[in-house]
Order: structure tokens, then C-alpha cells, then sequence
């Protein structure tokens, strides 16, 4: 539907930049990042909003530390899955 966001996509999508930058040795090619984060956000709970003002609502309630943490691991576990087994030669 046209007009909604996940928010938790840029979550995952910064998360996942971050932590790759510093893997060297791990893929990052476009179906890697693009299996990686779809991993990621399939373990999260989706936080959709309509407007900018409720995007930058949720972006706050997102800089707590337990919900950095949530999407870090789940970014983490997409990272060492899609690594050991990914989708092309």
C-alpha cells in the first residue's frame, strides 16, 4: 500500500551498513544485503507508520537501548546465516 513505512527497514538497513563495514570477509553483494536484511526484519516486529511526524516518533522510541540491541541481534543472526549459506556461487 502506497504511503506506509516500516521504520524498522532503516533500523536494519543502518544496523546492517554498520556492522558489515567492519566483516570484511563476509559478502555483501546486493542478494546477500537483500536476504540478510529480509532475515532480519522477519525476526522483528514491523512498525509501520502513515506520516514523517509518526516516523520520527517511532525513530525515537527506537534509540532506546533495548530496541538498538533487538534489531542488532536479529541483524547479527542474519549476518552468520545468510554468510554460511548464501543464495549464489
Amino acid at each position: 500500500m502506497e504511503g506506509l513505512k516500516n521504520v524498522m527497514e532503516e533500523a536494519v538497513e543502518y544496523q546492517l551498513n554498520k556492522v558489515l563495514s567492519t566483516m570484511p570477509g563476509v559478502c555483501s553483494c546486493e542478494k546477500c544485503r537483500l536476504d540478510m536484511a529480509s532475515f532480519a526484519l522477519n525476526r522483528l516486529h514491523p512498525q509501520y507508520v502513515r506520516t514523517d511526524t509518526g516516523a520520527l516518533f517511532q525513530k525515537l522510541n527506537n534509540s532506546s537501548q533495548q530496541a538498538e540491541v533487538e534489531v542488532l541481534t536479529a541483524v547479527m543472526s542474519a549476518i552468520d546465516i545468510i554468510s554460511q549459506h548464501p543464495k549464489h556461487d
